[in-house]
């Protein structure tokens, strides 16, 4: 007969986890940390080498797997095709040049600590590829995922997935000690499995399920559309597996092959609230695995791992990014692909497997691991603090000859975002007014200085750019950014600079506009109810309402509705 802690377990373990994950996810908001780092360290209270409730890691471990699926199955789902052949050859040669900088120099450092070879080079591997689901997650907090750098990084984490897929079946050879040529048809075989999978997943993905997935959308059914995506992630993924490759693998290309549907948008909307609920339980688990005890016993290994995560494979980075994008770019994206994780796990895993990793030496790893996912967010805050600094120091010489940049406008406009909506706005007001566009992403800050507008390019939020937009003058400042949380970062800025300012923006609906009032957005074009009402203007017009009734009609409406 079951017992009630076997039927309640998993129910109690993961309730515990989700309360404690939301009191330290709401305790890193209110530091100013991001919130990645309440939910590791609650999974160090509830881990079994603190006191207190224990959770069963095993468990925990399963949900996270999921939460893993889910998190690469959406990467994939934003990270089209399209994007990552425009990343192009040289993003791969840096990536893959980075992974072997990083892999040789733990194998050198365990062989000066006298260390067996496999040991070493899983430690090497294990620091040598960066975590896209932390990354993805750093970059979506701050609003700087659709950004240079954000895109920059998610291509680069992308190449460094494929390899430690490689990096598995490799070590799996060497630590197995077996022979030379058994080792080459180990890895020829591991060669031929992937390219097997991705022949699959590419040829059955883009034609057949982009004709189910539209059917399934036919029938106008939430639920159905979100078990048929559900059971394409989990099932692409456990095939990967099943191959002997990775869940994490199999989960990303499956939605890579879903972005390039017309559906992708929508998929990517059913999926996101359960994929954040198994987010959160994900780096639960990474906080799990931290045992304090082992930072005594095995402090060389955490001190090499750490050194070859936060320094050499930073610094790398760095140096390989600077040959492809500008400086401040560069050092955006290398912080953000400092966070080691999955795949730390998944190789570190398979050394403890192999025999080639001890228990404490598997702790050790996952230890610095989780220790470089909490030092990602405020080395990122760091970063942009730099960044200010320094480019406020090179214009100090210019500001001091004379040249402030823009002239002091007056009351004049600003617009964050060049996009469909920006451009619109900016061409009806930049015949009657002094405008400014600011805008992060390259291309269409080009078309705004084209279009002869003062572009003020970068990320809107950064103190940089809120001071060149000359915001204690402005009359208005108008936010036509399609992200809502990048839109509520500049509109409290703006208002630290400006509390006097108007502040107008866009908001997916009600809700989202409340929360944009929240942090001094004066008014919300709310994008479902402004769609309405044009709907209801026109079918008025259409019964011959005369032209001023209808929009007294649609001005009350409006008012109502707010």
């Amino acid at each position: 007969m079951p017992t009630v802690e076997s039927e309640t377990g998993l129910l109690l373990d993961v309730s515990v986890a989700l309360a404690i994950a939301f009191a330290g996810g709401w305790i890193a908001t209110r530091l100013k940390l991001s919130p990645i780092v309440g939910y590791v360290t609650a999974g160090v209270i509830i881990s079994p080498f603190t006191p207190g409730f224990v959770g069963d890691a095993e468990r925990l471990r399963l949900i996270a797997d999921i939460g893993i699926v889910l998190l690469l199955f959406g990467i994939g789902v934003q990270f089209s095709m399209t994007d990552l052949f425009h990343a192009g050859p040289r993003v791969i040669a840096a990536a893959s040049a980075q992974v072997i900088i990083v892999l040789s120099a733990g194998w050198a450092a365990g062989a000066i600590a006298g260390w067996p070879a496999d040991r070493s080079l899983y430690i090497g591997a294990a620091a040598a590829i960066t975590s896209s689901v932390v990354a993805v997650r750093l970059l979506d907090d701050r609003g700087d995922i659709a950004s240079n750098h954000g895109r920059l990084a998610v291509s680069w984490s992308i190449v460094q997935d494929i390899w430690a897929v490689v990096l598995i079946v490799a070590l799996g050879a060497v630590a197995g000690g077996d022979g030379a040529g058994e080792i080459s048809r180990d890895a020829g075989l591991a060669a031929l499995k992937v390219a097997a999978f991705l022949a699959g997943v590419f040829v059955i993905g883009l034609r057949v399920m982009p004709f189910v997935l539209g059917r399934v959308a036919e029938e106008r059914s939430r639920e159905l559309f979100f078990i048929a995506i559900a059971a394409l992630a989990l099932s692409t993924a456990l095939a990967s597996e099943y191959m002997g490759l990775s869940l994490a693998l199999g989960a990303f290309l499956a939605g890579l092959v879903v972005s390039e549907s017309d559906l992708s948008h929508r998929v990517l909307g059913e999926l996101l609230p359960t994929r954040d609920v198994f987010a959160v339980l994900f780096f639960v688990s990474v906080g799990m695995f931290i045992d304090p005890t082992v930072i005594a016993d095995e402090w060389a290994i955490i001190i090499v791992s750490l050194a070859l995560i936060v320094a050499l494979r930073l610094a790398a980075s760095r140096l390989l990014l600077s040959r492809m994008t500008r400086p401040h770019t560069a050092t955006l994206a290398a912080v953000a692909l400092l966070p080691a994780g999955e795949f730390s796990f998944v190789l570190a895993r398979a050394g403890l497997d192999e025999g080639a990793l001890s228990e404490p030496a598997f702790a050790a790893i996952v230890t610095a691991t989780a220790i470089s996912i909490v030092l990602s967010p405020p080395a990122m805050t760091a970063a942009y603090g730099w960044i200010a600094r320094e480019t406020r120091a090179r214009q100090a010489p210019s500001l001091e000859a004379g040249d402030a940049g823009p002239s002091r406008l007056g009351y004049h406009a600003v617009i964050c975002g060049y996009g469909a909506v920006g451009r619109i706005v900016a061409s009806l007001l930049s015949p009657r007014f002094e405008t400014i566009v600011a805008e992060d992403d390259a291309r269409a800050a080009r078309d705004a200085r084209n279009d002869g507008f003062f572009v003020v390019e970068g990320n809107p939020a950064n103190a940089v750019a809120i001071e060149r937009m000359r915001l204690d003058d402005a009359r208005v400042l108008i936010l036509a950014l399609p992200d809502a949380f990048a839109t509520r970062l500049v509109a409290e800025r703006a208002r630290e600079v400006n509390p006097h300012l108007d502040v107008v923006g866009i908001a997916a609906s009600a809700s989202e506009a409340e929360r944009l009032a929240s942090v001094g957005v004066g008014d919300a074009a709310v994008a479902e109810r402004e769609v309405a009402l044009e709907l209801a203007r026109h079918a008025l017009h259409r019964f011959g309402v005369p032209s001023q009734q209808v929009a007294r009609i649609i001005q009350t409406a409006r008012a109502r509705l707010r």
